[in-house]
């Protein structure tokens, strides 16, 4: 009984610590696959506006360390999201639905939860997000300066420019 009630608190502790958020392996519909269709793309100064105006401001490319930012660089959050999100409509999908309404449980970088805390809202429309999260995926990010070495000694991996796309 005693190696029961061990073997239950062991194998509770070890799924409660699952880095993945729980819509990691994600299908859509074909009416969800469909609907990234609809949305507005942005122009490019459109779409650089509301990243000075609204993202920007945590996620500064012109940072000039890890340490002096409020929250992690969007081309690294956008390398992260398309290395587990490849397709265009899950892209979209995961990080507008992030964006929107950031949470713990779905949130996909569980080390820049714990360095920076949860993302608050950012008072943009649903479709507004899926707006900005298409335009990430569409258009390549600045980089800061310091990210490179950061993310390759994070990673043991080399940064690659084309991972922001």
């Amino acid at each position: 009984m005693k190696k029961t009630l061990i073997l239950s608190s062991l194998v509770v502790f070890l799924l409660s610590c699952n880095n993945s958020p729980k819509n990691v392996n994600r299908v859509l519909s074909d009416l969800e696959e469909n609907s990234i269709k609809e949305i507005k793309v942005l122009s490019k100064s459109e779409g650089d506006l509301i990243l000075t105006n609204t993202c920007y401001a945590c996620h500064n490319p012109n940072s000039t360390s890890h340490d002096n930012m409020l929250a992690p660089p969007l081309a690294g959050i956008k390398n992260k999201y398309l290395n587990t999100y490849p397709t265009k409509e899950l892209f979209v999908t995961q990080m507008s639905d992030y964006i929107f309404n950031p949470t713990e449980e779905n949130a996909l970088m569980k080390g820049p939860i714990k360095r920076f805390g949860i993302m608050p809202k950012t008072g943009l429309s649903k479709s507004e997000t899926r707006e900005m999260a298409l335009f990430i995926f569409n258009n390549k990010l600045e980089v800061p300066s310091w990210f490179p070495e950061h993310f390759e000694d994070m990673h043991k991996e080399k940064w690659e420019e084309n991972s922001s796309k």
